[in-house]
């Protein structure tokens, strides 16, 4: 499998089922020949629906959590900073 290395070659995966898990999609190397991860890029309005189809996995069942987090109201942020995760609650 080639490596990717621009995020906008990465396949935007929409599985049909309501719920889906990793199982469900198609993974594609991503970043350089000396670091690389395997990653899937789905729509965001679609994240929701992968976190209950992970964690209904009976094997092997997942738990998530946010690591980092701030409140911010949508439209307030001035500068993007790609190594935060911000999320927006209303």
């Amino acid at each position: 499998m080639a490596i990717v290395e621009s995020i906008g070659k990465i396949p935007l995966q929409d599985p049909p089922e309501e719920e889906f898990s990793a199982a469900d999609l198609t993974w594609t190397k991503f970043g350089n020949a000396e670091h690389h991860d395997e990653v899937a890029l789905i729509p965001y309005d679609r994240v929701d629906a992968f976190i209950i189809g992970e964690c209904s996995n009976v094997l092997c069942p997942t738990r998530f959590h946010i690591e980092r987090g701030r409140k911010r109201i949508i439209g307030t942020l001035k500068e993007y900073k790609d190594d935060e995760y911000l999320e927006y609650r209303q």
